[in-house]
């Protein structure tokens, strides 16, 4: 009579990275850029980096809360929270930053997608540490193949760091006016819910014409009228630069360009020629600015 083998099955325990399983060509770990679904693994990463930091911030201290300011602002920030995600909140209740990382929790590991970035994004406006946070979430969809980063506070489909650091210096503009342009252009590529990337490329274009007005003295010059006097106010740029710029302000204002009344309709603008244009017009934005400031700027 046969003898009977009994074979233990095997379960994948792991999802490691940069680890032997990867090596190997074995690993269970997501190798595609994440766009509209956030993998399990990353969901888990998000939830331990954003509590550990939390937790860190609104600590005890043997036995003590650091002082009366932490004891409010953790309560501060389940309420305010709680109350921008529709959720209810009790009064008579002092919430504890346990309490709040259960929220994180429900939230990170069951939510839509979209409502997942939502939340993120609360947390950050509202974090004491925002900065410091911003950086480690960053940090987690780089190395999970999220295809977002933080741009100016909220999290937009930009994967490139060199793109991101331009906008980021156009979001930071000294003028207001070229500032806030680039601000409402990428508030409308980062909706995520309510695309509007007309809109998008109609701000970026606007904040260029912004910054040319102000370097040649003339609020209500148009960019094709600007960019042709920039070197009669001291600042010469490359005809080929120049020109490149002229095409792309006839694509968005010319008869059924982006920025005439009856023009492109959102169907006929992707999310690429939103993007190239918010990443241009911002490298070209922070171009004029240094340049301007090396010929004397009397407007800083």
């Amino acid at each position: 009579m046969g003898k009977f083998v009994l074979t233990k099955i095997r379960e994948h325990m792991l999802s490691t990275r940069n680890g032997f399983s990867e090596a190997q060509g074995i690993s269970s770990c997501n190798t595609q850029i994440q766009i509209t679904e956030i993998d399990d693994r990353t969901r888990i990463i998000l939830f331990n980096k954003i509590t550990s930091h939390l937790s860190w911030h609104y600590a005890n201290k043997d036995g003590a809360r650091y002082d009366g300011n932490t004891f409010h602002e953790e309560d501060s920030l389940y309420r305010d929270v709680s109350t921008e995600c529709g959720k209810m909140v009790d009064p008579n209740t002092h919430y504890y930053i346990s309490e709040f990382n259960n929220l994180s929790k429900l939230v990170l590991t069951r939510a839509c997608f979209n409502e997942v970035f939502d939340f993120i994004e609360l947390v950050c406006k509202y974090c004491r540490s925002k900065d410091d946070l911003v950086n480690e979430i960053d940090s987690v969809f780089e190395r999970e193949y999220v295809g977002y980063r933080f741009v100016d506070g909220k999290i937009t489909p930009i994967t490139d760091k060199n793109e991101i650091e331009s906008i980021e210096e156009a979001c930071n503009n000294k003028f207001e006016g070229t500032r806030v342009h680039i601000k409402k252009a990428v508030g409308f590529l980062a909706d995520r819910e309510h695309k509007d990337y007309k809109n998008c490329i109609k701000e970026s274009i606007s904040a260029v014409e912004s910054i040319c007005s102000i370097i040649v003295e003339d609020e209500n010059a148009t960019l094709g009228k600007a960019l042709k006097q920039l070197k009669d106010n001291g600042l010469t740029i490359h005809p080929a630069l120049e020109k490149s710029f002229s095409i792309l302000y006839g694509y968005t204002s010319e008869e059924g360009g982006i920025r005439h009344a009856e023009g492109m309709t959102e169907s006929n603008v992707s999310f690429e020629d939103a993007k190239f244009m918010l990443v241009s017009c911002s490298a070209f934005v922070n171009y004029l600015t240094a340049n301007y400031g090396k010929v004397g700027d009397k407007h800083a």
